[in-house]
């Protein structure tokens, strides 16, 4: 097993990290970090992404009001487009079809436009498929730490913005 480290510390040498340049084949500094993103919580990881969409011009809207709504998301806004962003199955390794349904289902709800669906792991053909018909984009461990990596490449001062807002876990 691995040297054990504190969440902020995780969190801070994470974020160095991704403002780092990337390669074709995955390093072991990607490693690292992949590793790094699934031990944090899914809060954690919300807030990430929340910020690096803000930074993008999106506005976004916390829709876990009430907790019959606790896994509703986030609703981001910009021009004429609506996405409803979902954060889940954190800890599972291959997202199913089903999942995918139940976002399709909430978009309409919301009316959003689009969907994003974020895990730490990976998606099965199934979903994939269904995602193409419903206007809905899958993003994976990898293509996360790719966004957040960009996200950190465009704007420096992303750095210090999961320090601020660390969560307990």
């Amino acid at each position: 097993m691995g040297k054990q480290r504190g969440a902020g510390e995780d969190g801070m040498s994470l974020i160095n990290r991704l403002s780092g340049n990337g390669t074709a084949v995955m390093s072991a500094a990607a490693t690292e970090d992949l590793l790094a993103i699934n031990e944090l919580s899914r809060k954690e990881v919300e807030q990430l992404v929340a910020d690096a969409y803000r930074r993008q011009g999106y506005r976004v809207d916390d829709l876990a009001g009430s907790a019959t709504e606790m896994d509703a998301g986030m609703l981001l806004t910009k021009a004429t487009q609506r996405a409803l962003l979902q954060c889940r199955y954190w800890k599972t390794r291959k997202i199913a079809e089903m999942p995918v349904r139940e976002l399709y289902g909430m978009m309409a709800a919301q009316s959003a436009n689009a969907g994003i669906l974020i895990t730490s792991g990976s998606f099965t053909l199934e979903a994939s498929r269904f995602a193409g018909y419903g206007r809905i984009q899958l993003i994976d461990g990898l293509r996360l730490l790719a966004m957040l990596r960009q996200d950190v490449a465009a704007d420096p001062s992303a750095e210090q913005a999961p320090r601020a807002n660390s969560v307990a876990r």
